[in-house]
Formats: C-alpha cells, sequence, structure tokens
C-alpha cells in the first residue's frame, strides 16, 4: 500500500496517526463527553491540498434524524478538535449545526476516493486510492495500493505490511482520477531507494516483530 501525503494541517490534535478507515470505528463524543455517534462519511476538497471539510455522523440518534428528514446531516469538520482514542467535538450534540448552506456537490467523498486510480504524468496508471490517512501532525494523505507499488511490495515480501506516503505536492488534480506531476520511473526510483534507508528497514524490522503496518514516506521535498 502507499499513502499520499498532501500538505494540509488539520485544526485538530492527534495522538498518533490513523487513517480514515481507524476513524470510523472511533466514537465521536461532544464538548460534554457524550457519546453522539461515529462519522460514516467524510468529504475532501482538494486545490493543491487535501482538506478535510465535512463528515456525516451515524448511529442510533441519526438514523432517527434520516427517518424523519430523509436526509443524512452533514456537518463541518472544524467541529473536530482532538482525536485520542475518541473523536472530540467543540461543541454539544444539541448545538451541533448542520451544514445545510454548505455546498459540498463539488467536495471529493471518501467513498468516491477509495478505489479510484491514480495516473503518473505521462497518463500511465500507477496504482489506485486505499484509504485517506492522517500522520500525527494531522497532515492529510492517500494511501494507495496495486500499479507498481503492490508489485514492488510483492517482490520484497511486505505488501500487507508497509504503506509508502507520497507527498500532494506531486498530485496535479483530482477528477474522476487522480493525475500525478511525477512518472511512473521516477516513483519507482524514488520507492525503491526509500525502502533501502535506515527508516523503512526500522519499519521492516518493526513489521517483522509486531506484525504491524510500517510508513515509508516519500518526497521529503518538493520533486521538482
Amino acid at each position: 500500500m502507499v499513502s499520499n501525503i498532501l500538505w494540509y494541517v488539520v485544526p485538530m490534535d492527534l495522538t498518533q496517526s490513523l487513517n480514515c478507515r481507524e476513524l470510523r470505528k472511533y466514537d465521536v463524543v461532544d464538548s460534554t463527553g457524550e457519546k453522539i455517534g461515529r462519522i460514516g462519511e467524510m468529504t475532501f476538497t482538494f486545490d493543491k491540498e487535501l482538506k478535510l471539510s465535512h463528515f456525516i455522523l451515524v448511529g442510533s440518534r441519526w438514523d432517527a434524524w434520516v427517518d424523519w428528514v430523509d436526509f443524512f446531516p452533514i456537518f463541518n469538520a472544524s467541529h473536530i478538535t482532538k482525536i485520542t482514542d475518541k473523536i472530540h467535538l467543540d461543541t454539544t450534540a444539541n448545538d451541533l449545526r448542520i451544514a445545510i448552506d454548505d455546498d459540498v456537490s463539488e467536495e471529493h467523498s471518501l467513498s468516491n476516493l477509495e478505489g479510484m486510480d491514480i495516473y503518473d504524468k505521462e497518463g500511465l496508471k500507477v496504482g489506485n486510492i486505499i484509504d485517506i490517512d492522517f500522520d500525527a501532525d494531522g497532515m492529510a494523505s492517500f494511501t494507495v495500493g496495486g500499479g507498481i507499488i503492490e508489485e514492488t511490495l510483492e517482490a520484497i515480501g511486505l505488501n500487507a505490511d508497509i504503506d509508502i506516503i507520497v507527498p500532494a505536492n506531486t498530485v496535479e488534480s483530482i477528477t474522476d482520477i487522480v493525475k500525478l506531476i511525477v512518472s511512473k520511473d521516477d516513483l519507482q526510483l524514488t520507492m525503491d531507494e526509500a525502502l533501502q534507508d535506515e527508516t523503512a528497514r526500522k519499519a521492516r524490522d518493526k513489521v517483522a516483530t509486531d506484525r504491524e503496518v510500517a510508513k515509508v514516506r516519500l518526497y521529503a521535498h518538493r520533486p521538482f
């Protein structure tokens, strides 16, 4: 798998890096500490950086709402203040304002992003999106698998054990596909080099002992 880091710091504190698959399992609590549901869907904007914009809450409280008004309540992600073992909001459930007036039609939902194909600057497919990740600094990322990423990790026996992080400044656009500004060959070379450095070796050793998914970051600096 690969993660594509997008240089946007979300306005919340995280105690560890997390992906959206994990976030969906976390309880959402309001400012009083009351559990009010879980996140069922998220939407993102992209303009040189990926931003978590809105989220939909699910659970018995919100199921009753949907039955009543026949649409899912959408909330602005600015309500999220921090993420520990729970997702903390800055307001109470009763004061949580539904983003009725917010236009989310041009935003990218997580469910649409998952599985989206990724192409290099020459139009060659290099993989597809598996998930979106937030690191401990709050930076949003794509977790990507398939293509040359999967082939490279399979060759060293770590396909299920390593996420490779690719920065957002390698992304040109997101439409019905993700288009990169780097070539397939450049991505391959950068990944090969990253998998040989000390950080990657430590990550691989940790995987061998703990069976945890490790993260290897590519393009620490802008590629061009």
